[in-house]
């Protein structure tokens, strides 16, 4: 304990004077005084006031409540929320995911990661009491599972009826509020045909409209509520089947019209009627628990050090590798022998793809203090693609197989449900050859954690080949068979498939 306040202290004053003698690598934001606050669900980190903070953490709490209310606790398992509250728009600026060149005009911001889910946000200025942009994204890591089937009209007029989720007594919460951007471009603007609508795709121009108020995504809203909530209750009871036939490779507009039991034009000219008629009732979900209730908010102080490891770890995530380094780089000036700066360079030489440095580097983090579930993670990656190094993928020799073996089973003790975890070991022990029941056992638990992660399947069958079960593997693979899975994951799919024909091996 006295070390490490004699270390902070040391930081401290390291710090200090950086700034005094205004050294160019004294980083303005990183001097302001930052903590993190705690949740039972997300982790906050700010130099704003803690009011604020408290406020917004109370709203994401009680966000996520209620959809574990409504969808099971187990719809909302996921990587870690971490939220960089920023005080203001100008503070926030550097840290903005940049858009030709400069930083994106956007009040808040969800970057989602198979490591980490990151929301972004300012705490003042003409956006800072909405936090609908940051329940729309919320929402999509929430709706994951349906990700592979859903069409993009569904996917975000979904999340365009749960941004304007509110609380309205502690047992009562709303969805589906008018939005009155998508009002005015309804109102400016023809109806795209629905047969246009369903085409929409990622690559789409439409789907790439700034701001999430273009065309598309303001009917996506209007088809989404009017079949939810414009109260017709045979709309509502069908509208929960679109979902199943999806699923079953049928393609929106057949899913659409059988779902429904009626055709692209007559629903077109419902939706006309349902527009100008102008009435857009929320749903009021009585829960069964109070959201008002007092939830646990703890708050520590950051040192410098952790400050510069933490507004690192946001630019890397966000692409801005160069700026990151800047602030990794600071921390290791201000303290050479803590893990923090090892850990941030090692995790930022992954994502730039060299091996050997991030291996180094996360080795020696290691050695100087504890790491976090990704760090191991990612060294057992690096370290696993460093000594295979190549395409051909073969068993390791015992002592790095068991290092690589003992990161990931840390990684998991830190991080128990982390999916990419689950599926690195059940890989790694696929490959040894030694404990095929337990590769099975961990991939089929990354699937549970990430079903709309379809590459997991691939592995899944190729343990279950292994395992000289041929007809498993069949049929664990048929499902990627359909049309809304990944191309280069069917194509492989297609390929297995068609080599289990020449497997000799006896079924289990």
């Amino acid at each position: 304990m006295i070390r490490h306040a004699l270390g902070v202290f040391t930081a401290l004053l390291a710090w200090a004077a950086t700034a005094a003698t205004g050294q160019p690598d004294a980083l303005p934001l990183a001097q302001r005084l930052w903590f993190e606050a705690r949740t039972p669900y997300f982790q906050i980190y700010s130099c704003a006031s803690t009011q604020e903070v408290a406020r917004v953490a109370m709203r994401l709490e009680q966000f996520r409540s209620a959809y574990s209310l409504l969808a099971g606790a187990q719809a909302v398992a996921s990587p870690p929320i971490v939220v960089m509250a920023f005080p203001d728009r100008a503070a926030m600026q550097p840290f903005l995911p940049r858009y030709q060149d400069k930083p994106a005009n956007l009040s808040a911001f969800f970057n989602r990661g198979s490591d980490q889910n990151l929301i972004v946000l300012s705490l003042s200025g003409p956006d800072a009491g909405s936090l609908k942009v940051i329940f729309h994204e919320y929402t999509h890591l929430l709706l994951r599972h349906n990700q592979p089937y859903w069409p993009m009209w569904l996917t975000e007029g979904m999340a365009e009826i749960y941004a304007t989720f509110d609380v309205r007594g502690g047992n009562h919460a709303s969805i589906g509020h008018p939005i009155d951007y998508h009002l005015r471009v309804l109102a400016q603007r023809p109806l795209l045909p629905l047969r246009q609508l369903f085409a929409v795709g990622r690559d789409s121009p439409e789907y790439n409209e700034r701001e999430h108020q273009g065309i598309f995504y303001a009917e996506s809203w209007l088809l989404t509520h009017y079949l939810m909530l414009g109260g017709n209750p045979a709309h509502k009871a069908n509208f929960r089947q679109l979902t199943p036939l999806l699923r079953q490779g049928q393609s929106p507009e057949q899913a659409f019209t059988n779902a429904l039991h009626t055709t692209l034009p007559a629903m077109e000219a419902e939706l006309r009627r349902y527009l100008a008629n102008g009435k857009f009732a929320p749903l009021e979900l009585p829960l069964s628990a109070n959201l008002d209730i007092a939830r646990s908010f703890v708050t520590r102080g950051l040192t410098p050090i952790e400050t510069c490891y933490r507004l690192g770890d946001e630019l890397q995530h966000i692409g801005q590798l160069e700026a990151a380094e800047s602030y990794f780089v600071q921390a290791r000036k201000l303290a050479p022998g803590s893990p923090l700066p090892c850990e941030g360079l090692g995790l930022l030489a992954a994502r730039r793809g060299q091996h050997a440095e991030a291996v180094r580097l996360l080795r020696q983090a290691m050695q100087l203090g504890p790491l976090n579930f990704l760090a191991h993670y990612i060294y057992a990656r690096e370290q696993f693609m460093l000594t295979v190094g190549g395409p051909n993928v073969h068993a390791l020799e015992k002592e790095p197989a068991a290092e690589i073996r003992t990161a990931l089973n840390k990684s998991l003790t830190l991080m128990p449900d982390f999916g990419p975890a689950h599926h690195l070991l059940g890989f790694f022990e696929l490959v040894q050859g030694e404990d095929l029941p337990t590769a099975e056992k961990q991939i089929a638990r990354a699937i549970q954690l990430e079903p709309e992660n379809q590459s997991y399947l691939l592995t899944l069958a190729q343990v279950q080949l292994a395992r000289s079960d041929p007809a498993a593997a069949r049929r664990t693979l048929e499902p990627l068979r359909l049309p809304y899975v990944q191309p280069e994951v069917r194509a492989h799919a297609e390929e297995m498939i068609k080599a289990l024909g020449q497997f000799s091996g006896p079924a289990n």
